[in-house]
């Protein structure tokens, strides 16, 4: 037959886990921030890049037509 164990809850406390989970999730939140920014910043570097190119490639084209 199954016994039936008591716990004594009276002291437990919640703050300190829950201090932690807040820490936790802000840090992670913060990281993934830091993430999309750099994201964003290489993909608009990789843009500017690719429109300049695509701009040299033009005018050397427009080039070999005048000539």
């Amino acid at each position: 037959m199954a016994q039936w164990h008591s716990v004594n809850l009276t002291n437990f406390d919640l703050a300190p886990a829950a201090r932690t989970a807040q820490h936790v999730s802000g840090t992670v939140a913060r990281r993934t921030i830091d993430v999309a920014k750099d994201a964003t910043y290489v993909g608009v570097g990789l843009g500017l890049l690719l429109f300049q190119r695509a701009q040299v490639q033009r005018r050397e084209f427009e080039r070999s037509l005048r000539d």
